[in-house]
């Protein structure tokens, strides 16, 4: 059983690094792009952000997300 959880961590899709879109970067807006991912992840990791975010940050709210295809917000994400 170790061995099967060890093989699954291991095998994990997950980003290589993070990088921040230096052209749009300024003392209160960044864009970071985290791929690839295994499928599902980007909301696990939206909603952790998220929250962590709301709980941390005084005085500050994330008012929107734009997330490239999708047309509102009830789009199914693409692959």
């Amino acid at each position: 059983m170790n061995q099967l959880v060890t093989r699954n961590w291991r095998d994990l899709i997950r980003p290589r690094n993070v990088p921040v879109d230096d052209e749009t970067l300024t003392e209160t807006y960044g864009k970071f792009v985290a791929e690839p991912l295994e499928r599902g992840f980007g909301i696990t990791l939206g909603n952790s952000l998220r929250r962590v975010l709301l709980s941390s940050l005084q005085g500050a709210a994330i008012t929107s997300v734009k997330i490239e295809g999708a047309l509102h917000e009830f789009t199914s994400v693409p692959d």
